[in-house]
């Protein structure tokens, strides 16, 4: 457990520190292979050579598109020991959106699963990374592309002289997050921020000294660095991951691994209640459900038939993975919680006028010490300002607080889509939408979903005259957007509603019923998962 008097002020103070308390100690569990904390401290030194050596320094970014593999924390320890930047893409991403985020964030270096080459491919020549190292390169007999390394050839053995300075404040990761009216937003994480968010949500997770924290989450999110890498590493315990999330082998696999704590999503909760029941329901080792979007209705269910006691939290990139979370001894069922001890938090109304208890209004928080929160968006000075007006970061979330300071999620305020715990814009999707050739315009919203959290609906108003069928502008949307983008349902109208100063009237397309919906599931359409 984290001890009086232990201080980390980077990510890489945290490792060598770690390294040396723990030693031979499991700290990663994947599938292929176990990570000691001497291991991580090691291989991460030989990744920050490497970077050195391949001219990468002090405040350039490296990004990567890797998925739940022992390179991940290599690279990610790696590049906080160097000073550079990591910006950790999602793998689902491909066409515009991925080549957006990786021309806007203008990395020097890129560490890439052979598996999303393909994604990647069309627009390399443009982007002009200088260094691209390809992980698990093995694909039959086929040759690398042209310029492009093994990663085996990116860590090395040649010392770093001097060691870098890196600073609590300095950059350790840049975090895409979805724009509600433009692209996405780069939100800049300072290494502070990743020191004291899972410090504190360690403090409130039930932590025991043989505790091991599983996740199938990716650990390009924040969720999975967080509370469940960085706060295993803080506390001196094991971090588990698998590739991505499995509901059918969930309990078994959690089972495999050891996990006393799992970290779940709304719609992975409401998965598993919906499996069917079977005997190894509780014949794992889970004791506690870090949980993020549990109702009321299922809560108390599910901890009945799994055998686990739920801690209910909020938070986002920008302020915290876990921004406000339910104290372990007092926890109330229905309830996001209290404000960790980095934040304070309040509830707002249009006007930044504090609201009564029990009173609807925009959740706002702020720290308590310097680089506790992001730093601001990258190249976009102005979404920064807008999000932190009068001193307080705007959530854009509508909770209540209760008189004894609890809080109570209770629906988006911005347009921002949730989709299985991934943020979406409708302005990523429509972008794409509009291209082609029949569409006059597009407009998207979230729509109520069986699993939890919303689905995907677009509404179509095509060019005068023109014809396309729903199935072929699925299969267009499919080609060119991140599979978790692509619309569930489609429908076409003769115009889109629009308000006096000629805006799409979002709310009412929101709203509409009755009209002739196009399912993608029933059309056949195949979404293809990295």
């Amino acid at each position: 457990m984290l001890e009086a008097g232990e201080e980390y002020p980077t990510l890489g103070a945290l490792v060598r520190g770690k390294a040396r308390k723990n030693g031979s100690r499991v700290a990663f569990r994947f599938a292929s292979r176990e990570i000691s904390y001497a291991d991580l401290d090691r291989e991460s030194d030989r990744v920050a050579n490497g970077l050195a050596v391949a001219g990468i320094g002090v405040g350039d970014r490296v990004a990567s598109l890797l998925f739940n593999t022992p390179e991940f924390p290599f690279l990610w320890f790696g590049a906080a020991k160097r000073g550079a930047t990591l910006v950790p893409l999602n793998t689902g991403l491909k066409g515009e959106i991925l080549r957006y985020e990786l021309a806007d964030s203008a990395p020097t270096g890129l560490v890439i699963d052979r598996r999303l080459w393909d994604s990647y491919a069309p627009f390399r020549e443009s982007l002009h990374i200088t260094r691209e190292w390809i992980a698990t390169p093995e694909r039959g007999n086929e040759p690398l592309p042209v310029g492009a390394m093994p990663y085996s050839e990116l860590p090395s053995d040649q010392a770093i002289d001097p060691i870098p300075t890196v600073r609590a404040s300095d950059a350790a990761s840049i975090m895409y997050t979805s724009g509600t009216t433009g692209p996405p937003k780069g939100a800049i994480i300072p290494h502070q921020k990743l020191i004291t968010t899972p410090t504190e949500i360690g403090r409130r997770s039930r932590l025991t000294p043989n505790a091991v924290l599983y996740s199938g989450l990716p650990l390009f999110h924040c969720n999975a660095q967080e509370m469940t890498a960085l706060s295993a590493l803080l506390n001196d315990v094991t971090a588990a991951f698998d590739e991505r999330f499995h509901a059918s082998t969930y309990w078994e696999t959690a089972a495999k691994l050891g996990a006393t704590h799992i970290s779940l999503l709304i719609a992975m909760i409401n998965v598993l209640f919906k499996q069917p029941e079977k005997p190894t329901d509780r014949t794992h080792t889970v004791r506690t459900a870090l949980t993020a979007g549990a109702t009321r209705a299922v809560w108390p269910e599910f901890e009945r038939r799994f055998g686990v006691t739920i801690i209910e939290l909020y938070g986002m990139t920008e302020c915290g993975c876990t921004t406000t979370m339910n104290p372990p001894d007092a926890v109330r069922v229905g309830s996001i919680g209290t404000p960790l001890g980095f934040v304070e938090a309040d509830v707002v109304d249009d006007d930044d006028r504090p609201v009564p208890p029990n009173t609807r209004g925009e959740l706002v928080v702020r720290p308590k010490a310097a680089f506790t929160m992001f730093s601001g968006y990258l190249n976009k000075p102005e979404k920064t300002v807008e999000s932190w007006r009068n001193l307080w970061f705007h959530t854009g979330d509508y909770v209540t607080r209760d008189e004894d300071g609890y809080y109570y999620f209770v629906d988006r305020k911005k347009d921002v889509i949730r989709r299985r715990g991934e943020n979406l814009a409708p302005y990523d999707v429509e972008s794409v939408m509009n291209r082609h050739p029949a569409v006059f315009e597009s407009v998207v919203v979230g729509v109520p979903s069986p699993l939890g959290e919303e689905d995907v609906k677009a509404f179509v108003q095509l060019q005068p005259g023109a014809r396309v069928t729903p199935k072929e502008l699925f299969e267009f949307c499919a080609a060119n957007l991140p599979f978790f983008m692509v619309p569930k349902y489609i429908e076409f109208l003769d115009e889109i509603p629009r308000t006096a100063n000629q805006k799409a009237q979002r709310y009412v397309l929101k709203g509409r019923r009755g009209g002739v919906e196009h399912d993608r599931d029933k059309l056949g359409i195949t979404l293809s998962r990295p």
